[in-house]
Protein backbone atom coordinates (compact mmCIF):
# COMPACT_ATOMS: atom_id res chain seq x y z
CA UNK A 1 0.00 0.00 0.00
CA UNK A 2 3.11 2.11 0.50
CA UNK A 3 3.51 3.07 -3.37
CA UNK A 4 -0.12 3.62 -3.70
CA UNK A 5 -0.46 5.77 -1.17
CA UNK A 6 2.94 7.89 -2.19
CA UNK A 7 1.28 7.70 -6.28
CA UNK A 8 -1.61 9.28 -4.70
CA UNK A 9 -0.28 12.20 -2.81
CA UNK A 10 2.19 12.76 -5.79
CA UNK A 11 -1.41 13.32 -7.67
CA UNK A 12 -3.07 15.51 -5.40
CA UNK A 13 0.41 17.31 -4.41
CA UNK A 14 0.44 18.59 -8.04
CA UNK A 15 -3.14 19.23 -8.31
CA UNK A 16 -2.84 21.40 -5.45
CA UNK A 17 0.70 22.96 -6.05
CA UNK A 18 2.29 21.53 -2.85
CA UNK A 19 5.64 20.32 -4.81
CA UNK A 20 7.20 23.46 -2.99
CA UNK A 21 10.88 24.82 -5.03
CA UNK A 22 12.45 21.42 -5.32
CA UNK A 23 10.66 18.50 -6.52
CA UNK A 24 14.00 16.27 -6.36
CA UNK A 25 13.25 17.01 -2.47
CA UNK A 26 9.85 16.61 -2.68
CA UNK A 27 10.35 12.89 -4.77
CA UNK A 28 12.82 12.18 -1.88
CA UNK A 29 11.05 13.00 1.04
CA UNK A 30 8.07 10.15 -0.22
CA UNK A 31 10.43 7.95 -1.09
CA UNK A 32 11.82 7.96 2.44
CA UNK A 33 7.99 8.82 3.92
CA UNK A 34 6.81 5.94 2.57
CA UNK A 35 10.22 3.15 2.67
CA UNK A 36 10.55 3.15 -1.15
CA UNK A 37 13.46 2.53 -3.13
CA UNK A 38 15.01 5.79 -4.52
CA UNK A 39 14.39 6.48 -7.63
CA UNK A 40 11.07 4.58 -7.66
CA UNK A 41 9.15 7.59 -7.88
CA UNK A 42 10.33 9.57 -10.86
CA UNK A 43 8.78 7.97 -13.20
CA UNK A 44 5.18 8.23 -11.92
CA UNK A 45 6.05 11.58 -10.98
CA UNK A 46 7.42 12.75 -14.66
CA UNK A 47 4.15 10.70 -15.99
CA UNK A 48 1.77 12.60 -13.84
CA UNK A 49 2.94 16.06 -14.37
CA UNK A 50 3.38 15.97 -17.64
CA UNK A 51 -0.97 14.52 -17.82
CA UNK A 52 -2.07 17.22 -15.43
CA UNK A 53 -0.36 19.63 -17.82
CA UNK A 54 -2.52 18.11 -20.83
CA UNK A 55 -5.88 17.90 -19.21
CA UNK A 56 -5.84 21.39 -17.85
CA UNK A 57 -5.12 22.11 -21.74
CA UNK A 58 -8.03 19.78 -22.64
CA UNK A 59 -10.20 21.37 -20.77
CA UNK A 60 -9.52 24.89 -21.65
CA UNK A 61 -12.65 25.81 -23.61
CA UNK A 62 -10.19 28.63 -25.94
CA UNK A 63 -8.65 25.09 -26.88
CA UNK A 64 -11.13 22.41 -26.51
CA UNK A 65 -14.90 22.64 -28.70
CA UNK A 66 -17.75 22.11 -26.69
CA UNK A 67 -18.34 18.44 -28.20
CA UNK A 68 -17.21 15.94 -25.87
CA UNK A 69 -14.55 13.85 -27.86
CA UNK A 70 -13.52 10.51 -26.17
CA UNK A 71 -9.62 10.39 -25.23
CA UNK A 72 -7.50 8.50 -27.62
CA UNK A 73 -4.96 5.97 -25.25
CA UNK A 74 -1.57 6.50 -25.59
CA UNK A 75 1.78 5.36 -25.19
CA UNK A 76 2.48 6.36 -21.92
CA UNK A 77 -0.36 5.52 -20.43
CA UNK A 78 -0.13 1.98 -21.77
CA UNK A 79 3.53 1.91 -20.34
CA UNK A 80 2.46 3.62 -17.17
CA UNK A 81 -1.06 1.17 -16.35
CA UNK A 82 1.90 -1.98 -17.06
CA UNK A 83 4.04 -0.55 -14.79
CA UNK A 84 1.71 0.03 -12.18
CA UNK A 85 0.31 -3.02 -12.23
CA UNK A 86 3.41 -4.93 -11.84
CA UNK A 87 4.86 -2.43 -8.87
CA UNK A 88 1.84 -3.46 -6.98
CA UNK A 89 1.58 -6.84 -7.32
CA UNK A 90 5.32 -6.99 -6.05
CA UNK A 91 4.23 -4.79 -3.59
CA UNK A 92 1.64 -7.61 -2.43
CA UNK A 93 -2.19 -6.52 -4.02
CA UNK A 94 -3.32 -9.62 -5.91
CA UNK A 95 -7.32 -7.86 -6.49
CA UNK A 96 -6.54 -6.91 -10.09
CA UNK A 97 -10.02 -5.18 -10.11
CA UNK A 98 -9.10 -3.02 -7.17
CA UNK A 99 -6.01 -2.12 -9.25
CA UNK A 100 -7.52 -1.48 -12.30
CA UNK A 101 -9.66 1.17 -10.37
CA UNK A 102 -7.05 2.72 -9.02
CA UNK A 103 -5.25 3.22 -12.27
CA UNK A 104 -8.51 4.41 -13.52
CA UNK A 105 -8.64 7.21 -11.00
CA UNK A 106 -4.50 8.38 -11.51
CA UNK A 107 -4.92 9.14 -15.65
CA UNK A 108 -8.58 10.12 -15.17
CA UNK A 109 -10.35 7.60 -16.98
CA UNK A 110 -13.25 5.46 -16.06
CA UNK A 111 -13.18 2.06 -14.80
CA UNK A 112 -14.70 0.19 -17.68
CA UNK A 113 -12.46 1.98 -20.17
CA UNK A 114 -9.11 0.97 -18.43
CA UNK A 115 -10.68 -2.58 -17.78
CA UNK A 116 -11.75 -3.29 -21.12
CA UNK A 117 -7.49 -1.81 -22.80
CA UNK A 118 -6.21 -3.91 -19.92
CA UNK A 119 -7.43 -7.12 -20.91
CA UNK A 120 -7.91 -6.46 -24.76
CA UNK A 121 -3.86 -5.99 -25.01
CA UNK A 122 -3.09 -9.17 -22.32
CA UNK A 123 -5.25 -10.99 -24.87
CA UNK A 124 -3.07 -9.61 -28.03
CA UNK A 125 -0.04 -10.89 -26.43
CA UNK A 126 -1.42 -13.82 -25.61
CA UNK A 127 -2.46 -14.26 -28.93
CA UNK A 128 1.12 -13.38 -30.59
CA UNK A 129 2.82 -16.07 -27.70
CA UNK A 130 1.02 -18.86 -29.32
CA UNK A 131 1.72 -18.02 -32.39
CA UNK A 132 5.38 -17.53 -32.47
CA UNK A 133 7.93 -19.32 -30.29
CA UNK A 134 8.95 -18.91 -27.04
CA UNK A 135 12.50 -17.89 -26.06
CA UNK A 136 13.77 -17.44 -21.99
CA UNK A 137 16.35 -15.09 -22.09
CA UNK A 138 18.41 -14.58 -18.55
CA UNK A 139 20.06 -11.12 -17.79
CA UNK A 140 22.44 -9.99 -15.50
CA UNK A 141 23.24 -6.34 -13.92
CA UNK A 142 25.95 -4.98 -15.35
CA UNK A 143 28.68 -5.06 -13.09
CA UNK A 144 28.17 -9.01 -13.42
CA UNK A 145 29.02 -8.62 -17.01
CA UNK A 146 33.11 -10.26 -17.73
CA UNK A 147 34.86 -8.80 -20.03
CA UNK A 148 35.77 -11.89 -21.93
CA UNK A 149 34.04 -14.90 -22.78
CA UNK A 150 34.69 -17.80 -20.04
CA UNK A 151 33.50 -20.31 -22.67
CA UNK A 152 33.87 -20.78 -26.48
CA UNK A 153 30.99 -21.58 -29.22
CA UNK A 154 31.55 -24.72 -30.47
CA UNK A 155 30.96 -25.72 -34.37
CA UNK A 156 30.87 -22.04 -35.33
CA UNK A 157 30.62 -21.35 -39.17
CA UNK A 158 33.66 -19.74 -40.31
CA UNK A 159 31.44 -17.01 -41.55
CA UNK A 160 30.95 -15.40 -38.31
CA UNK A 161 34.62 -15.39 -36.85
CA UNK A 162 35.28 -11.63 -36.97
CA UNK A 163 38.15 -10.50 -39.37
CA UNK A 164 41.39 -8.83 -38.40
CA UNK A 165 40.96 -6.17 -41.03
CA UNK A 166 37.31 -5.56 -39.50
CA UNK A 167 38.52 -5.22 -35.88
CA UNK A 168 41.19 -2.82 -37.63
CA UNK A 169 38.58 -0.57 -38.30
CA UNK A 170 36.63 0.23 -35.10
CA UNK A 171 35.75 3.83 -36.48
CA UNK A 172 33.62 2.73 -39.08
CA UNK A 173 30.12 2.13 -37.25
CA UNK A 174 28.42 0.53 -40.00
CA UNK A 175 30.91 -2.17 -40.15
CA UNK A 176 30.54 -3.02 -36.51
CA UNK A 177 27.62 -2.61 -36.81
CA UNK A 178 27.00 -5.07 -39.94
CA UNK A 179 29.65 -7.45 -38.62
CA UNK A 180 27.88 -7.43 -35.05
CA UNK A 181 24.42 -8.44 -37.08
CA UNK A 182 25.79 -10.69 -38.73
CA UNK A 183 27.21 -12.49 -35.95
CA UNK A 184 24.18 -12.37 -33.85
CA UNK A 185 22.16 -14.32 -36.76
CA UNK A 186 24.59 -17.04 -36.75
CA UNK A 187 23.88 -17.40 -32.43
CA UNK A 188 21.23 -20.53 -31.81
CA UNK A 189 17.71 -19.70 -29.96
CA UNK A 190 18.33 -15.58 -30.45
CA UNK A 191 15.69 -13.89 -32.80
CA UNK A 192 17.37 -11.05 -34.00
CA UNK A 193 13.96 -8.60 -34.61
CA UNK A 194 13.21 -9.40 -31.30
CA UNK A 195 16.73 -8.06 -29.93
CA UNK A 196 16.47 -5.07 -31.89
CA UNK A 197 12.86 -4.13 -31.24
CA UNK A 198 13.67 -4.34 -27.32
CA UNK A 199 16.56 -1.82 -28.03
CA UNK A 200 14.66 0.46 -29.91
CA UNK A 201 12.13 0.24 -27.32
CA UNK A 202 14.54 0.87 -24.22
CA UNK A 203 15.82 3.69 -26.85
CA UNK A 204 12.51 5.33 -27.14
CA UNK A 205 11.63 5.07 -23.64
CA UNK A 206 14.96 6.93 -22.78
CA UNK A 207 14.17 10.32 -24.97
CA UNK A 208 10.59 9.86 -23.95
CA UNK A 209 12.26 10.41 -20.49
CA UNK A 210 14.47 12.88 -21.55
CA UNK A 211 11.22 15.00 -23.50
CA UNK A 212 9.27 15.08 -19.86
CA UNK A 213 12.06 15.93 -17.80
CA UNK A 214 12.90 19.23 -20.50
CA UNK A 215 9.11 20.04 -20.44
CA UNK A 216 8.56 19.88 -16.51
CA UNK A 217 12.49 22.09 -16.67
CA UNK A 218 10.52 24.75 -19.09
CA UNK A 219 7.38 24.85 -16.95
CA UNK A 220 9.75 24.89 -13.85
CA UNK A 221 11.63 28.35 -15.54
CA UNK A 222 8.21 30.15 -16.95
CA UNK A 223 6.99 29.83 -13.17
CA UNK A 224 10.19 31.27 -11.61
CA UNK A 225 9.92 33.95 -14.41
CA UNK A 226 6.59 34.72 -13.55
CA UNK A 227 7.65 34.68 -9.56
CA UNK A 228 10.22 36.99 -10.69
CA UNK A 229 8.29 39.31 -12.19
CA UNK A 230 5.68 39.56 -9.68
CA UNK A 231 8.25 40.60 -7.14
CA UNK A 232 9.26 43.43 -9.26
CA UNK A 233 6.09 44.78 -9.65
CA UNK A 234 5.67 44.07 -5.78
CA UNK A 235 8.60 46.10 -5.24
CA UNK A 236 7.61 48.87 -7.78
CA UNK A 237 3.88 49.21 -5.91
CA UNK A 238 5.52 49.00 -2.43
CA UNK A 239 7.98 52.07 -3.55
CA UNK A 240 4.96 53.96 -4.80
CA UNK A 241 3.26 53.80 -1.38
CA UNK A 242 6.28 54.68 0.81
CA UNK A 243 6.76 57.75 -1.94
CA UNK A 244 2.89 58.81 -1.53
CA UNK A 245 2.86 58.19 2.27
CA UNK A 246 5.95 60.67 3.07
CA UNK A 247 4.68 63.08 0.45
CA UNK A 248 1.22 62.91 2.50
CA UNK A 249 3.17 63.25 5.59
CA UNK A 250 4.43 66.26 4.14
CA UNK A 251 1.08 68.00 2.84
CA UNK A 252 -0.23 67.22 6.73
CA UNK A 253 2.96 69.42 8.31
CA UNK A 254 1.92 71.98 6.12
CA UNK A 255 -1.95 71.85 6.86
CA UNK A 256 -1.33 72.42 10.31
CA UNK A 257 1.52 74.92 10.19
CA UNK A 258 -1.81 76.54 8.10
CA UNK A 259 -4.12 75.24 10.98
CA UNK A 260 -1.57 77.36 13.54
CA UNK A 261 -1.69 80.51 11.71
CA UNK A 262 -5.66 80.69 11.09
CA UNK A 263 -5.53 80.34 15.21
CA UNK A 264 -3.32 82.13 15.86
CA UNK A 265 -5.34 85.26 13.33
CA UNK A 266 -8.12 84.87 14.46
CA UNK A 267 -7.36 85.52 18.14
CA UNK A 268 -6.40 89.15 16.78
CA UNK A 269 -8.45 91.87 17.72
CA UNK A 270 -10.67 93.52 14.92
CA UNK A 271 -8.11 96.32 13.83
CA UNK A 272 -5.19 94.16 14.03
CA UNK A 273 -6.80 91.67 12.04
CA UNK A 274 -7.43 94.25 9.29
CA UNK A 275 -3.83 95.64 9.89
CA UNK A 276 -2.25 92.23 9.31
CA UNK A 277 -5.05 90.68 6.46
CA UNK A 278 -2.82 92.43 3.45
CA UNK A 279 0.62 91.14 4.55
CA UNK A 280 -1.36 87.50 5.72
CA UNK A 281 -3.05 87.05 2.53
CA UNK A 282 0.59 87.84 0.49
CA UNK A 283 2.48 85.15 2.30
CA UNK A 284 -0.36 82.75 2.41
CA UNK A 285 -0.73 80.65 -0.97
CA UNK A 286 -2.38 77.45 -0.78
CA UNK A 287 -4.17 74.86 -3.46
CA UNK A 288 -7.60 72.44 -2.95
CA UNK A 289 -8.84 69.67 -4.94
CA UNK A 290 -11.78 69.26 -6.67
CA UNK A 291 -13.12 68.02 -3.32
CA UNK A 292 -11.54 71.08 -1.23
CA UNK A 293 -9.28 69.34 0.90
CA UNK A 294 -5.88 71.13 0.90
CA UNK A 295 -2.92 69.14 -0.97
CA UNK A 296 -0.38 72.17 -1.46
CA UNK A 297 0.39 74.84 1.28
CA UNK A 298 3.36 77.41 0.87
CA UNK A 299 3.78 80.95 2.58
Amino acid sequence: MSLKNAIFEIKESIIYQKIGHSEDEFIQKLESKYSLNMGKLIFYFNFLMILSMKYAEMLNPTTQSTKKVNRKWTKDEIEFMFQYITDRQEEGALNITEIIDEIAQLINRGYQSVNYKYYSLVKEKEKKEKESPKFQFTTISQHEVPVLSTETIEKTPTETQVKESSQANEDDLLDILSGLITNVQQLPGIQLNELLRSLYQLTNMALQNQDAVQQIANVKLESDLEKKALKEKLAAMEEQVALEKKRNDELQSEVRKLAKEIMSFSQLGDASKIQNLKSYNQRLNYILDGSGLVVQVSG
